[in-house]
């Protein structure tokens, strides 16, 4: 096998080097060729000139001058003689003597040649003495003589160089063809071997295709129950949408157990699972028994996604369905962990087209289950469209809240705090509210609870806190700030800390800040911090006791300031005897522990009245204002305070 995979090896790299070897001899051919192009082009410019290069005219010209004597003949003697003299130096200095090679005795003829033409320049001055025309007829013949040697070996010369560079052309240009020849064979060699190569990979992939098969069974199999998973559900739920026809409706039921699990307390994994696995069990049996086609999956999460495709005429409807299916948990679940009681939130969507997107109609499906969950219902939640948009709408509320708090759009408004005996304003209280450039008000029951899932509660509580506390010193010193604080803030921040930098940037004394902490949190975690916030001067009060599961132990775990009784007892107060009791009892006991007492949700005079009989002095509701801006506030019940602030401003 190892000299097998030498062997194929050989080929690929015999290939990469004829190649780089033609590359390199490549070069050298063009090198080569433009030598020869070069040669030529000189030995043809060369050939040109020389033929011009003689002494024929100058000697026509001296020998008319010196007969006839005339000016023209001498005029026309020196012009001969600078082109001469022209030539000769372009031969000594120029590229034609470098690129003809001339060295040696063709120099030392050149040089003689030069020496002539200096000795008859003078001559040509004098041509009218016979013996000037006479020596100077003498030197041209030699000069003449010299010439022709000189063209002869030039002519010699330049065709040397242009054969030299032809031979070397036709050398590498040979070579290059034998590395051609050579490219072919390692080619042919390489693409045998591949061949061979191929033949055993086929006869490989074979076997891996039979192992991924295998691999991929298991992928698509939940290890838990035994189940296919949810890509294997949408796979069936197309087929199931595609086959579709008239008069047949298409169901998807997803039954979600994720709460029940997580309420109950007491599981561990493997109790989890050993869950799961029963649960599969019950509805693998309950499922078969149903007529057409049908799939059982697990879902994404601790749940089971189940198909139905039914004819409308004699099956039963997905409504019916999804009743037998909640009737199976009404009996304790077997396992071998125990037996449990579990309850799951079952929703449903169907179709009866093939028009319908499967994802989309499994969504619908989660959609309506985790509507379900949401209100707590026992019964089965059929799809409706609303659900699509309030997710939409809540995924929209999520994105834009961070980028709110950071813009100030999620601003505080103030809801007056009264003295119900005497009708005087003694505080206010601040509350988020967020106006949304596209969506416009939001309710903070809507935006509140996000922001507690994504944890821009701390960002959004520290906004309306240091921002409340700026606006409230437009009001007279003598009201008091009531804000609520998060269970995670306490988590996340400093607490101390920022709030005592808040209040130094603010300018807000700490005893006019009134800090309200609901008491559904754990108190005993962060009774040292309300110790620390108190010792700034801060006052701590209870929020919404009476609400849900509130103890009245919360009342003695912590000497709260104030105590804010649930708005739900103020309607109650009037109708309801045993409520005024309980009433009655706290006031008692707030009393006793030294604590102040403020009743909220007042929206009538009759509920005023019950209240102040009872004992009640401090209060707040809809019957004295709702939650307004700092100016509304101001105007509404200090204008004479507005106006002298507004006084001082222009001052």
């Amino acid at each position: 096998m190892r000299s097998d995979r030498q062997f194929r090896s050989v080929f690929p790299v015999l290939c990469c080097l004829v190649l780089v070897l033609l590359a390199v001899n490549g070069r050298y051919v063009h090198q080569a060729d433009i030598r020869v192009r070069e040669a030529s082009l000189f030995e043809t410019a060369l050939l040109a000139q020389i033929v011009h290069f003689s002494t024929s005219d100058l000697e026509k010209y001296v020998a008319r001058s010196g007969v006839l004597k005339t000016e023209a003949d001498r005029l026309a003697a020196e012009q001969a003689f600078q082109n001469l003299s022209e030539t000769l130096k372009t031969w000594r200095q120029g590229d034609i003597r470098a690129l003809s090679g001339i060295s040696g005795q063709t120099g030392s003829q050149l040089d003689s040649i030069q020496q002539d033409s200096r000795e008859l320049a003078p001559l040509l001055n004098d041509l009218h003495n016979t013996a000037s025309v006479t020596r100077a007829l003498v030197l041209l013949q030699d000069m003449e003589r010299i010439l022709d040697q000189i063209k002869e070996a030039v002519a010699g010369e330049a065709a040397e160089q242009t054969a030299t560079a032809k031979q070397d052309l036709i050398f590498h240009q040979k070579i290059h063809t034998a590395l051609i020849f050579a490219l072919i064979l390692a080619g042919l060699g390489w693409v045998f071997t591949l061949k061979k190569r191929n033949s055993a990979l086929k006869k490989a992939r074979g076997a891996t295709l039979e192992q991924l098969a295998r691999l991929t069974g298991r992928l698509d199999c939940d290890r838990v129950t035994g189940l296919g998973n949810y890509r294997v559900f949408t796979d069936r739920v197309t087929q199931a949408s595609n086959a579709l026809t008239a008069g047949q409706t298409l169901s998807v039921f997803c039954v979600d157990l994720e709460t029940a699990l997580l309420t109950s307390g007491n599981f561990d994994l493997r109790g989890e699972n050993a869950v799961l696995a029963s649960t599969a069990e019950m509805l693998r049996n309950s499922i078969e028994l149903l007529e057409g086609t049908t799939c059982l999956a697990r879902s994404r999460g601790k749940g089971f996604l189940i198909m139905t495709v039914t004819d409308d005429a004699p099956g039963l409807s997905a409504q019916e369905i999804a009743h037998r299916i909640l009737a199976l948990f009404l009996r304790p679940l077997s396992t071998g962990k125990g037996t449990f009681l579990i309850t799951p939130a079952i929703g449903y969507a169907e179709t009866r087209t093939s028009e319908q997107d499967p994802a989309e109609l499994i969504c619908n499906g989660e959609l309506a289950a985790a509507d379900a969950v949401a209100n707590g219902s026992r019964h089965a939640v059929t799809f409706q469209p609303a659900m699509r948009t309030e997710v939409a709408r809540r995924a929209t509320v999520e994105n834009a809240l961070a980028q709110a708090i950071e813009t100030n759009e999620c601003l505080p408004y103030f809801q007056p705090q009264f003295n119900l005996k005497t009708g005087r304003i003694h505080g206010v209280e601040a509350l988020a509210r967020w106006y949304h450039s596209d969506l416009g008000w939001i309710s903070p029951s809507e935006f509140i609870p996000i922001a507690e899932k994504t944890g821009d509660i701390v960002s959004l509580g520290w906004k309306i806190l240091e921002t409340s506390c700026a606006e409230v010193q437009l009001l007279p010193n003598a009201l008091t700030l009531s804000v609520n604080l998060s269970v995670a803030q306490f988590h996340n921040d400093d607490i101390v800390a920022m709030l005592e930098d808040c209040l130094q940037r603010t300018g807000l004394p700490a005893t006019r800040l009134k800090l309200e902490i609901t008491g559904t949190g754990d108190l005993q975690h962060i009774q040292d911090v309300l110790t620390e916030l108190r010792a700034l001067g801060v006052r701590i009060s209870l929020d919404n006791f009476g609400f849900g599961n509130s103890p009245l132990c919360c009342l003695t775990d912590f000497q709260w300031d104030e105590i804010k009784i649930d708005r739900s007892f103020s309607g109650r107060a009037v109708s309801d005897p045993k409520s005024r009791h309980i009433l009655k009892l706290v006031l008692d006991v707030a009393e006793t522990l030294g604590s102040e007492v403020l009743v909220e949700g007042i929206e009538t005079v009759e509920q005023r009245d019950v209240l102040v009989d009872l004992g009640c002095v401090n209060g707040q509701g809809y019957l004295f204002g709702g939650p307004m801006a700092i100016d509304d506030v101001t105007t509404l019940f200090f204008p004479q305070h507005s106006q002298h602030c507004r006084a001082e401003t222009s001052a």
